[in-house]
Order: structure tokens, then C-alpha cells, then sequence
């Protein structure tokens, strides 16, 4: 699959070159020379005929007529100063030579002073507006018009305007390469540390932590990164602030795009273009951001894409694609709402507003201008945590009109390719997962309700699916009302190799209904044909580079993290592996009784913490038999006749001799103390690795970052949690 996606990034790349180099126009020097000498000379009179083709010029009768070249010469000349550049670009267009070139200017010139009015006449404006012939009929005598200072707004107007839509091609290239060298970074980082783990591990020291500690690990402002921020009114404002390095990734890019889209604006005095200046700032500054936003569009679909290889290639998981994705998409947004605003201006400072929004591709600006401004509205995380399908569903559609709309905005002017692009990476991305939900089948998976709380789904799958320690898929439940939604789940560790054992929290939507339909079944079991794509994700890596490892997780927290916990416990020499569960009553180890009498055959240390050990609900699971067969059954001194009457604490205490590897402790961890402990007692490299609640993965990265100097050994921090809704 990662060569299907090597091509597929290839290809994407391929595509968005040919967007960026082929079809928008760009204008050389010679171009804005001709358009501003050329313009300044048809107010006096004509001297060649219009050329066929919009800004083409009749080099023909520039370059070989007297009254052509008599009067565009000048231009050169005294226009712009004897600029040799200017002079050598025209006559490498004409197929002559700079000595040619002077040869004949002079004597035309010699002409002017010899023959006076007889051979031609210095024309004035005067003549131009009185006889409306002056336009149609060409001259058979070169101009002799003053070209100094009356000519200079000509000069720096056209300049001004068509090295604007140069200007905006090379500053949107900065701000795509600006992303193609974090990129770049986060890859060389990476390939770092899978080729070089050990050395990796050894790179530590005060000035090293003192980065990480202040600028790689912690949160932007206090411990809130996984955590939402909330303004109160309902949640309405609630939102995610990503880490502190990724914060500057984005300020940077935020400044970056503000000052690249304002660069070399600038009002020219006496503008012949423009009747006011804000006819010319709001053009200017309309097609700046019309033009740099393009490249934005191909990338923000990359990042928002499932089957990225950049994923793979910089190590960034999936919710830091979708994090850069949505930042990215929120500056785009304002770009185009900007682009709108300056363009509405400048028509409007023209008298052409009206008869402009009439026209076809400002109708579809216009609806993907309203399109962008819902999605940043609906894609709030207020209504992602509300409905995530509904979301979802409206998101595609919105984000369809948006790239289409900009589409036939911008294929007219040159620009629809990168359209094209943005099409073409989603296309792919679509492709490649309907393949592998084709590729898999649709098996029918077992279902079963746990603790009353989570959900186990096994899943037969294919020899060459793998289940990727840590990793996740995509599950759709072939249900009339749910086939068309797609869950993440955590796959977790098994001893059969033709399964995949994945656990669901019961919670509103697509869980709770499943839920529902196997209450009253026998062992609450059913089957439901299901669609797979995936695996998606990869191990944290810390296995590779930490002699340590403690892995800390909460709640539903725990199949990511003890499938890579026990992978890593199977491939160890001399690693010591810790696994810290918290949950929230007795009932939570119902659903992983399996999976923790497993650990027997390990040499993971395992500490279980039971925040709410008097909660005494859902313990008669332990004590009845629901079609599992489990160790504690086998165990029980009780006759299963009188388990009704069996106290709880006789439960528990059966719990505990039953899984006497495990250390249960009662209460809340204390976070802080124990990471501390760890990390001054650590005689090599260690790693924290956690999923959980957002509230205690913050915690651990909290003190971890406040601990790094408590050993000399290298301390890693990795998060395993993924949020995207």
C-alpha cells in the first residue's frame, strides 16, 4: 500500500507542477515594456496595425516598419532611460542587433531634426481626441512624443500591474515551499531516528532539553493540547489549541502569507489604468490573493486525505495532518474572502460591479466563496463533537462546490489547473480506499456488548492484512441506516492471526445503536456484515530508541496501547516495559479480561488503578458465565448456582488472585509523583506512551516536559491519542 501511495504522491506531484508552470500566465520584461510604451503611444495615434490575439503585439511592424520602429524606439530610448536590457530583449525579438538597433534610431532621428514637420509631426493629445480617426488609421510617419515625464505613470503602472500576477506566482510558490520544507524537515528528523535509534537516544543535554522542554513537547499556553479550550456559551466556542512547535509552525505561516500577500502593493501616482485608488488597490490586492491562494487548495486536500504518504514519510500522525489541514483551509478561506472583498471594491470603484456579477465565472466565485465561508462556520468543533457524520457529509458537499466553483472562477484566466490538482489528489485518496475496501471483502464481523459500556468487534480479515501495533481502520456496519458511516477503531493485540479484535465505546450515535440491536440476544452477541479500510497509523517508535518504556493508558485508551506494548514485549532483549491502566470501575476489566490474561505469558509490569473502587456496578459480569470463557470462571471457589449472592468484595478479591501479575491500586494515580519516580530511576533511555482521556495525556506530557532534566538520560513523550472530531 505505501508504493500505491509513493505513486499516487508522485503523480500529485507531477499534476500540481503542471498547474504551477504551465497554464497561469506569467509576463517577461519585454512584454510589460511593449504594453506600457505601446498603450502610451495609441493615445497620440497608430502606428502598426492591432496584432490578432489578446496583449500580442505586431513585432513585424515594430521591428521592420519606420513608423513602428521610429516611435517604439524612442520609447526605449528616452522612455526607459536607454535601458540596455529593455533595448536587447526587443531586438532579440526582432532577430537583429543592438548595432542595428542605433543605427537606424539615429537616423530616424536625424530625419525628425532635418525634415521637421514635413516627415513628422510631434503629435499632442489634442490631436488624438479631435479626429476619431487617429485610432484606425495607421501613421506612415513615425510619433515624435514626449516620452519623459509624461510617459513615467505609463511606465510604472503597467510594471506595477502585470509583475503583480509574476510577483503573486512566485510568492504562492514560497508559501507551498515553505510547507514542502517543514515537510522536508520532519522527514530528514524522522529517517533519522528509524536508521539511527540508538544514536537518536544519546542526543540529550541542557541545551537539548531546553528546546524540548520550551519549544518540541509542551502545550502552547498551560497543559491544554488534547484538551478543548472553552469560552462558555454552551461549548459553542470550544476548540483545540495544537502543541507549542506546531503553534509556531502555523504563526509563522500565518505571517508568512500576510506579509507575502502585501508585498510590492502599492498606489502609482496618476495611474492611467485606474480612475480612483481604490479601483487599483482593490485589483491589485484581489488578484494577489486570488492567485496565491491556488496553491493552497492542492495541499489542504493532501493533508485532509486518508491515504497520505506523508503520513508515513515525517512519522506525523493523522490528527496533525488534519490539525495543519483545517489551519490551512481557515487561511485559504480568508484569502478568498479577501480576494471577493478587494475585487467588489475595485468594480465597484469602476462602475463595473454589476455587469461583472452577471458573468459565469464570477457566478461560481461567488458560490465558492459562500461555500468556504460555511465550511469554516460548520466545521467549528462545536458541531464536529455535535454530529461528526453530519458534519462529515455536509463538509464534502460544501467542500465539492468550493473546489469546483473555484474551478470555472479560474480556468479562463489561466488558473483552473491547480483546480485540477486539488481533484486529482482527492480523487486518488477516494480510489485508494474504495480499493481497499474491495480488497478485504465484507466479512461478517462478531459483535459483542461488554461491561455494558464497549463494544468488541472481531473481524475476519485477509492473510496479507496486517494489524499495525498502535494502528487503527475505518469500520462501516453494512446496516441501511449505517453503511455510510465510518468509525475509527483501535486494533489491539490477539494470538490468531486471521482476526482482527477491535473494542468501541458505547456512546450516541452508530455504537449506541449497534448496542441496541444486541441487548436482547443471546450472550448480547450478533453479526453484521462489515467494510474495512485500513490499517492506518504505525507504533510510536519508542521501542527502538528507549531501554525504558512506560506505557500509560485510560479508559478506552487501552487496545492501542497494549498492542504495541505487547509487540514491543515480544521483540525485547533487555527492555523494561511498564503498562499503567486507569479505569474508572471494577465492570472496565470485564471487556479485556483476555487481553489481560495474556500478560501472564509477558514480563510487562502492569499496574491497574480503579478511580472509583466502591462503584460496585457490573460485577456479576465476573461472576456469570456470557458465552466468553474466561480464567475467573475456572478459578471461582463459589458454586455458580449461589454467584447471585456472592458478595463484591469476594468478587474483587477473586479478581485479583485471578490476575495476580497485575498490581490493582484503588484511587487516582498521581500522576506527577510517578513520572518523576520513573524518570530518576531510569538507567537508560525512557519513553512515556500514552492514550487516554485528553485531561491525563496532558498530564503526562506536562510532567514529563517539567522532568526531562531530572535524568541524564534521554526522557521521549509520545502521544498516541488521535483527535480529528
Amino acid at each position: 500500500m505505501k508504493v500505491l501511495n509513493i505513486l499516487g504522491l508522485l503523480f500529485t506531484l507531477v499534476v500540481v507542477a503542471e498547474a504551477s508552470g504551465k497554464s497561469p500566465k506569467s509576463y517577461d520584461d519585454l512584454f510589460i515594456t511593449m504594453q506600457s510604451c505601446t498603450r502610451y503611444i495609441s493615445k497620440f495615434g497608430t502606428v502598426c496595425k492591432s496584432s490578432k490575439g489578446k496583449n500580442t503585439f505586431n513585432y513585424k511592424c515594430y521591428c521592420n516598419d519606420k513608423p513602428g520602429f521610429g516611435t517604439i524606439s524612442d520609447c526605449f530610448v528616452t522612455g526607459y532611460n536607454n535601458d540596455s536590457s529593455v533595448i536587447n530583449n526587443f531586438v532579440n525579438a526582432c532577430n537583429s542587433t543592438t548595432e542595428e538597433f542605433y543605427s537606424e534610431y539615429a537616423k530616424i532621428q536625424d530625419e525628425f531634426t532635418a525634415n521637421g514637420t514635413e516627415y513628422a509631426k510631434k503629435a499632442k493629445k489634442s490631436n488624438s481626441t479631435s479626429s476619431s480617426s487617429n485610432s484606425t488609421v495607421v501613421l506612415t510617419t513615425p510619433l515624435h512624443i514626449n516620452f519623459n515625464e509624461p510617459f513615467v505613470p505609463y511606465r510604472r503602472a503597467y510594471k506595477m500591474y502585470y509583475n503583480n500576477f509574476n510577483l503573486s506566482l512566485d510568492y504562492g510558490a514560497i508559501m507551498l515551499g515553505y510547507w514542502a520544507g517543514v515537510i522536508a524537515l520532519a522527514m530528514i528528523f524522522n529517517f533519522f531516528i528509524k536508521m539511527f535509534p540508538k544514536t537518536y537516544s544519546k542526543i540529550t543535554g541542557k541545551i537539548v532539553n531546553f528546546f524540548r522542554k520550551n519549544v518540541f513537547l509542551p502545550a502552547t499556553f498551560t497543559k491544554k493540547k488534547s484538551q478543548e479550550f472553552t469560552l462558555g456559551f454552551g461549548g459553542f466556542f470550544d476548540g483545540l489549541i495544537p502543541s507549542r512547535i506546531e503553534t509556531i509552525v502555523i504563526i509563522v505561516f500565518v505571517l508568512l502569507t500576510g506579509f507575502l500577500n502585501a508585498l510590492h502593493i502599492h498606489h502609482v501616482e496618476g495611474n492611467p489604468q485606474y480612475s480612483t485608488k481604490n479601483a487599483e488597490l482593490g485589483h491589485f490586492i484581489a488578484d494577489r490573493t486570488g492567485i496565491t491562494v491556488s496553491y493552497l487548495i492542492p495541499l489542504l486536500i493532501l493533508f485532509g486525505g486518508r491515504n497520505n504518504i506523508l503520513q508515513w514519510l515525517t512519522g506525523w500522525d493523522f490528527a496533525t495532518f488534519i490539525m495543519y489541514h483545517r489551519w490551512i483551509s481557515r487561511i485559504s478561506v480568508l484569502l478568498v474572502i479577501v480576494h471577493a472583498i478587494a475585487f467588489s471594491v475595485s468594480d465597484k470603484a469602476t462602475g463595473k460591479y454589476a455587469k461583472r456579477m452577471k458573468s459565469e465565472f464570477m457566478i461560481w466565485g461567488t458560490v465558492a466563496t459562500i461555500c468556504g465561508g460555511f465550511i469554516l462556520f460548520q466545521a467549528m468543533l462545536f458541531f464536529r463533537r455535535k454530529c461528526y457524520e453530519v458534519f462529515f457529509l455536509i463538509h464534502i458537499v460544501l467542500a465539492t462546490f468550493f473546489v469546483v466553483g473555484g474551478f470555472f472562477h479560474l480556468d479562463r484566466m489561466g488558473y483552473g489547473d491547480f483546480m485540477w490538482s486539488a481533484i486529482a489528489v482527492w480523487v486518488f485518496d477516494r480510489v485508494v480506499r474504495i480499493g481497499r475496501i474491495l480488497f478485504f471483502g465484507a466479512p461478517k464481523a462478531e459483535v459483542t456488548i461488554k461491561g455494558d459500556e464497549t463494544l468488541k468487534v472481531i473481524v475476519p480479515k485477509p492473510r496479507y492484512w496486517k494489524s499495525i501495533p498502535g494502528g487503527h481502520c475505518f469500520i462501516h456496519f453494512v446496516k441501511p441506516t449505517l453503511f455510510w458511516q465510518s468509525h475509527p477503531f483501535t486494533f489491539t493485540a490477539t494470538e490468531e492471526d486471521d482476526k482482527i479484535v477491535l473494542y468501541a465505546k458505547i456512546k450516541t450515535g452508530i455504537t449506541k445503536q449497534i448496542a441496541k440491536s444486541l441487548y436482547n440476544t443471546p450472550g448480547q452477541t450478533g453479526t453484521v456484515r462489515v467494510l474495512v479500510e485500513g490499517p492506518y497509523g504505525e507504533p510510536s517508535g519508542a521501542g527502538r530508541t528507549c531501554d525504558n518504556l512506560v506505557y500509560v493508558a485510560g479508559g478506552n485508551g487501552i487496545p492501542g496501547i497494549y498492542s504495541e506494548c505487547v509487540d514491543v514485549a515480544k521483540k525485547a532483549k533487555n527492555q523494561s516495559i511498564k503498562l499503567v491502566w486507569v479505569v474508572r470501575n471494577w465492570k472496565s476489566l470485564t471487556w479485556f479480561k483476555e487481553e489481560l490474561e495474556y500478560l501472564k505469558k509477558t514480563s510487562i509490569i502492569t499496574t491497574i488503578y480503579v478511580t472509583q473502587p466502591q462503584d460496585a456496578t457490573g460485577l456479576e459480569c465476573f461472576s456469570s458465565n456470557n458465552g466468553n470463557d474466561s480464567s475467573i470462571e475456572k478459578n471461582e471457589d463459589y458454586d455458580e448456582k449461589n454467584s447471585v449472592n456472592t458478595s463484591s468484595e469476594s468478587i474483587i478479591s477473586s479478581i485479583k488472585e485471578t490476575f495476580s501479575n497485575i498490581e490493582f491500586i484503588e484511587g487516582r494515580p498521581n500522576i506527577e509523583e510517578q513520572v518523576k519516580k520513573d524518570i530518576q530511576e531510569t538507567n537508560g533511555a525512557i519513553g512515556f506512551i500514552t492514550c487516554g482521556h485528553p485531561a491525563m495525556v496532558d498530564e503526562v506530557r506536562y510532567f514529563v516536559k517539567e522532568n526531562l532534566d531530572a535524568s541524564k538520560y534521554k526522557v521521549e513523550f509520545h502521544e498516541q491519542l488521535q483527535t480529528w472530531a
